[in-house]
């Protein structure tokens, strides 16, 4: 079995969780009042915390907010990304230099910062993440679109439309969009496993709905536990480590197969 097929499996277990997680776990593990402290045990097969909430069950449905967070960042920052870069590309002029520029001071600032003062703008709930987090991270997908449409809008067929008088619009949707969008796509993996930490980071810190189970906000609970509880912390701990990881692995088998520069590699070794 191979590696990719490893960390699609992997995903796609956590996506399911996000998607269906009341065929995991029981909603009523979620419920305080149940007995405090339960080591990992057939009844808990991750114990439960201070409170006496499951935390096997914490781990199902905190997927659901981790997933559906990052998955809506992730489309903002795809939106954002591309009406940015290839705007940048198309128009040229001050308006690349303008937004050019405001990428760059964007990027001076760090992510989880830059985040956590908009949401305090914006207030707490899992759409104001989820755009927050969109808004912080489409530096890196606005820069990729600015460069390939560069490239695209120089060829052959982009000079032979613009002689035939297509608009820019069409010219930008008809011919460059299929040549820009492949590189764009590789990059989504990256851009939600970016989604998946910040968003941990933001519920660590206590800025979203503290009533909704997330993976940030069980190591922040587990926080005092460790050294009574560490099964409190290593199971969301290790459900980021391993989805990430999974994330990771993906989003560099999709680079390879999209980018050329990689066939025309193993073309070559082969």
């Amino acid at each position: 079995m191979s590696e990719t097929a490893i960390a699609t499996a992997v995903v796609g277990t956590f996506a399911l969780f996000a998607l269906a997680p009341a065929l995991f776990s029981h909603a009523e593990g979620l419920r305080t009042g149940g007995a405090a402290l339960l080591p990992p045990g057939l009844a808990h097969p991750l114990g439960t915390d201070m409170l006496g909430r499951d935390t096997w069950a914490r781990l199902v449905f905190g997927a659901r907010t981790s997933f559906s967070v990052s998955a809506l960042a992730t489309v903002v920052t795809l939106v954002a990304g591309i009406a940015v870069g290839a705007s940048a590309a198309l128009l040229g002029g001050w308006w690349d230099e303008l937004l050019m520029r405001g990428a760059e001071i964007a990027d001076s600032m760090p992510t989880l910062l830059l985040a956590l003062l908009l949401v305090s703008v914006l207030g707490p709930g899992l759409v104001p993440v989820a755009l927050v987090i969109g808004l912080t991270g489409w530096l890196g997908i606005a820069r990729v679109v600015r460069a390939e449409t560069l490239v695209a809008r120089n060829e052959p067929f982009i000079v032979a439309a613009q002689a035939l008088g297509a608009g820019r619009l069409r010219i930008g949707f008809r011919h460059v969009a299929p040549n820009v969008l492949p590189p764009v796509l590789a990059l989504l993996p990256f851009r939600l496993e970016g989604a998946i930490v910040v968003e941990a980071g933001l519920s660590f810190l206590g800025v979203e709905d503290a009533g909704r189970p997330s993976w940030g906000a069980m190591l922040r609970d587990a926080e005092p536990q460790l050294l009574d509880a560490w099964w409190l912390a290593a199971a969301p701990a290790a459900a980021l480590a391993v989805l990430l990881f999974a994330l990771g692995l993906m989003a560099d088998q999709l680079q390879r197969s999209m980018d050329p520069r990689f066939a025309s590699a193993r073309h070559t070794l082969a």
